[in-house]
């Protein structure tokens, strides 16, 4: 276990064993995973047709390498029970140092080492039993999301930084504790709604400065305020601001949703985010009070720091712990996301190869 993970252990309160997991390769385990992410990339990455088979056949390979005590971790995490899980001992897939300033978009997303990154994340979500997928509202319906400083905010600016930045991925603003949208559901879909993601899983391309992500574990935090806090967080007197990483033309505010809901194979299932979820002004006191404690304990709360490199990546449950930032500080940094869907999810499904949701 990393130096900073054992430190905010043993100085978070509520913090349990179970909260925060890693998962160690060994070098004859990180090879092969490497040389599967390799052939994933040289057929398109995650995006192409026949990608999520191969990711498929890839993690049953290595599940066959793994001891009893790595099989038992994943499916930890695989049935609900980790709020993260890191993955330490992979290799390097580049030993470029980054540029003086960040390319553009669309050349990143189309670069080897992207794709090899995007390729392993989608092995690894594999191994834990989600399944890689995009929403067709958001990210443009791709799989893959590079998370970096393309739209200003950072405390760098960048060139033609705009007068407005969106709350997004895609913009170097510090970004509140937040779990990923959308929000209208969280393991089932409701209303022609699929739920939120799973799980997101996290590799930095680079991270020069070595600036860390942060979670934070919800399990603890709702037990501190509260089960009849949290049972009023079921209620439907919330609501939500559109995502800005959401499709020109698509996706809407959110009214009338709970920030918890109780599933029998998951427990409390959460989706919240602190810079744009509100309580509904008719809603009752009781109701008001649960939210103002609900956020008072995120403010409070001690978050995991990790640093990301390209010999690791980082699988947070999206339906069991918040996630934030700082403000980005050096512009060069490139993290690749995937989204994950795991065996308890009930989505509408567009299509099958590769996994498109509606969202």
């Amino acid at each position: 276990m990393t130096d900073a993970i054992k430190r905010d252990v043993e100085n978070a309160e509520f913090f349990t064993e179970q909260d925060i997991r890693i998962f160690s390769f060994d070098t004859r385990q990180s090879t092969r995973l490497h040389t599967f992410a390799e052939e994933l990339a040289a057929i398109g990455g995650p995006q192409a047709p026949g990608a999520k088979s191969k990711a498929s056949l890839a993690a049953t390979e290595l599940k066959s390498s793994f001891s009893k005590d790595q099989c038992q971790l994943l499916a930890a995490y695989s049935n609900g029970l980790v709020c993260a899980l890191i993955f330490e001992g992979l290799q390097k897939i580049t030993d470029g140092s980054p540029p003086n300033e960040l390319p553009d978009l669309t050349s990143l997303e189309n670069r080897y080492d992207v794709l090899c990154l995007a390729a392993r994340n989608q092995i690894l979500l594999k191994l834990v039993d989600n399944s890689s997928f995009a929403y067709d509202m958001d990210n443009e319906g791709k799989l893959v999301r590079l998370v970096a400083n393309f739209k200003g905010g950072g405390l760098v600016k960048i060139n033609a930084e705009p007068d407005i930045n969106e709350l997004s991925s895609h913009s170097g603003l510090a970004l509140g504790p937040h779990t990923e949208a959308p929000y209208w559901c969280a393991v089932n879909a409701k209303d022609g709604h699929s739920p939120s993601p799973s799980s997101l899983i996290l590799s930095a391309l680079w991270n020069p400065s070595l600036e860390p992500t942060r979670v934070i574990p919800l399990p603890p935090l709702l037990e501190k305020i509260g089960v009849s806090h949290c049972l009023a967080l079921t209620t439907g007197n919330f609501q939500f601001t559109r995502s800005d990483s959401f499709v020109s033309g698509k996706g809407e505010d959110g009214r009338n949703v709970s920030i918890l809901e109780f599933d029998d194979k998951v427990g409390f299932a959460a989706r919240f985010n602190s810079y744009r979820f509100s309580v509904n002004d008719n809603a009752s006191n009781f109701v008001k009070t649960a939210y103002a404690a609900l956020c008072q304990g995120v403010s409070e709360a001690t978050p995991v720091e990790y640093t990301l490199t390209q010999a690791s990546a980082m699988v947070i449950n999206n339906v069991r712990s918040l996630h934030c930032r700082d403000v980005i500080k050096d512009n060069r940094r490139v993290l690749v996301r995937i989204f994950g869907l795991s065996k308890f999810s009930s989505p509408v499904v567009i299509s099958e190869d590769p996994l498109l949701l509606q969202g």
